[in-house]
This record gives structure tokens, sequence and C-alpha cells, in this order.
């Protein structure tokens, strides 16, 4: 792995995350690692922008345990970390020391990649972006913020872009590292803990890009503005997208190969290996185009066979796709053995898309109630 990794930040779980931000503060970083009794994780600004009691609050409270990488780890493996888990760094462990590699030292190294040139911000800006007024209050942008998972928030004004509230800015402007507290609830006054309107902490003078701007000086401006995000906007200072490290590391992401299915056929023989790849394919194309409604990890398939006089073989074939939770069971008996395997995988093909998918636990359902501090 070639890349600048951080070696410092790093703390034991039983500090404080009021130490972690002052530490953050002064080094200015978003993230940094925890490591205690062989177990690593991480911290980051978004972690400390949901407590409220920082000097009270642990790390081992609040990091999250997303695994190792090694200083030989590729680059592409390290971003599928970072990508699978949804983090922004992973810690680095060697024989003798602890180290941080972020979004943001990966990304970075894109200015090196001239391919980069060729690829336009509006080609990888996220949108639609959540956006705010003037008006809002701040506290509503934090909840935003740790409901959707999001750090960045663009306020616009009669469509017009004019600022924009990070994480960082909530949390360096009301949480302190010297007090039990927030501000707005010190000596007993009791006030807001998030007073006022992001009129008044957001900044007033964003990164912008226009979209046909290349992704090659996208990641220069960054670098040397050393910021975290551009806003991607029109001459009239309409916005159209956000570009943050983590689209940028979606670039090096799209050019990972994509894992093949795992299909096992039991049953044939040697000299049918022709037909056993025309199958396997076949059968990885009909679970794939089904994927989006059901998670399959491996297919296994068993073929017996009985011959019935002349020269004509009949078959009956079962086939079993296995997902993390449930499986699906499909049979089919018919003369000839390519004719019982298409009417097997057809058969497969109609129980998946008539399979309705699992809702994930704890999902519920009910009306979303707009908010009319929020654009859309």
């Amino acid at each position: 792995m070639d890349l600048q990794i951080s070696t410092d930040s790093v703390f034991s779980p039983e500090e404080t995350a009021s130490k972690v931000l002052g530490i953050l503060r002064d080094t200015d970083r978003t993230e940094a690692v925890a490591a205690g009794d062989k177990k690593y994780g991480i911290i980051t600004v978004r972690d400390l922008l949901g407590i409220e009691q920082p000097e009270n609050t642990k790390i081992e409270t609040i990091w999250r345990q997303v695994g190792t990488v090694s200083p030989d780890t590729s680059v592409l493996e390290a971003v599928n970390h970072l990508i699978k888990n949804n983090v922004t760094a992973i810690p680095v462990i060697s024989k003798n020391e602890v180290a941080l590699l972020s979004q943001n030292d990966i990304s970075t190294a894109l200015r090196e990649v001239s391919e980069m040139g060729s690829i336009k911000a509006k080609d990888i800006m996220k949108t639609p972006v959540i956006a705010a007024d003037k008006e809002t209050p701040i506290a509503h942008a934090r909840s935003i913020m740790l409901e959707k998972g999001i750090s960045h928030i663009p306020i616009l004004n009669a469509q017009k872009l004019v600022g924009i509230i990070t994480g960082e800015d909530i949390v360096n402007t009301f949480i302190t590292t010297s007090t039990k507290v927030t501000r707005g609830n010190r000596q007993g006054e009791k006030v807001a803990r998030f007073p006022g309107q992001v009129s008044g902490v957001m900044e007033k003078n964003p990164l912008k890009v226009t979209p046909d701007a290349s992704v090659h000086d996208v990641v220069k401006l960054l670098d040397k503005m050393e910021e975290k995000y551009c806003l991607v906007v029109d001459e009239e200072e309409i916005l159209h997208g956000i570009i943050t490290h983590r689209e940028l590391l979606n670039i090096i992401y799209s050019l990972m190969p994509e894992p093949e299915l795992p299909v096992y056929i039991v049953g044939l023989d040697n000299e049918d290996f022709v037909e056993r790849s025309v199958v396997e394919e076949k059968i990885r194309r009909t679970v794939t185009r089904s994927m989006k409604m059901q998670e399959i990890t491996e297919v296994s398939v068993k073929v017996k066979s009985q011959r019935s006089g002349g020269e004509r073989t009949r078959y009956t074939i079962t086939a079993r796709a296995l997902g993390p939770s449930t499986s699906f069971n499909v049979e089919n008996e018919d003369w000839g053995l390519m004719e019982t395997f298409d009417g097997l995988i057809d058969a497969l093909d109609v129980t998946l898309r008539r399979a309705k998918k699992e809702p994930q636990k704890g999902a519920r359902r009910g009306r979303r109630i707009p908010n009319p501090h929020l654009k859309p």
C-alpha cells in the first residue's frame, strides 16, 4: 500500500471523547484510532456529533470496531473494506505500530492518475443533495446529519447556494473539550443545547466547482484547500450536487471486478465440461437478475440421470439457491440434459422473482412528515 498513512491520533478505549475532540482539532483530522486489548476501532467527528457530554463519555461507548488492514494490503482491498463497512477510515496494523488510513488519504492519491482528467464532476457527484435554508435550526441540521449519516448540508436562499454547514462546524462550536456539557446548559442555565439558526455558523464561502470540471482538478483543489468536500454549482449558483472523498473513492471501487457467484454442480460426467460451463453462466445470469429482490450467496445443483431405452436419457435436476437467511429449492425432470437444465433455470427464475424480499430487522413503516426547513 503505497500511500501516506497517519501515525498519530491513537487512543485507549478508556479515554474520553473530550480528549479525542481536542486532538482532532489540533491535528485538523476527522478520524482517530482506538486500540486496546487486541481490539481496534475508529472514532470520527460524526460520532462526536451524537454526544452531548464528551468529558463523561468514554471512547469504548462510541467507537466502531471495523477490522484492520496491514501495510501490505492493496489499495483496492482497502477501498473495498471502507465501502463495504460504510466507514471513512480503517486502522493499519504492523508489528510495532498502529496507524490510520482514511478515505481522504486514498482519494488524494488520485491526483497522480492522469485518467481522472477525462471524468467530469457531474459524472461522479452525489445528487440530489439534502439542503436547508438559512433559517433552519442548528439542532435540526444536527438531527438530519445523524439520521442520514451525512456530514455536509448546503445552505440555499431562493434556490441559490449561500453557504454550507458541516458536522465539524457544529462539533467545534457547541461541543467543548473542557466542560462536561454542551453550550447552552452551563451553570444551571436552561436553554437549547444547540441554539440558533444555521446562518450563524455556516461557512459562507464553500468550495465550489462547475459540473464540467475534471475530477483531476477536483482532487487537486481539495488537496490544496485541505477540504473534504466541494459543491457542484452552475454559473447561476444553482446547486447540482456534492463531491466528497467518498464519491472519489467510488471511482476506485468501480474498477474492482465483480465477484463471481459460486455455482456448484454435482452429477455431471467429466466429458460434459462444455455443458457445465454453459449452465453455470445461465444460472449466474438468472440469479443476478433477481439480486435486487433476494440476496443469493451460492447455488448448488444436483444431476441424476436414468437411461430408458435407446439413446435417450431422462434427467432429474434439483437446484438450491442459498441466501444469508433463506433458501429456494426447485426441481425439473425431462428428457435430454440441456432441455432439463433450461426448464430448471426457468423455474428458478420464476421462484426468485415471486419471492418477497425479507424486511430488515428493525425496519418500520410509517408516514413521512415533510420538514419545512429542508429543500428537496
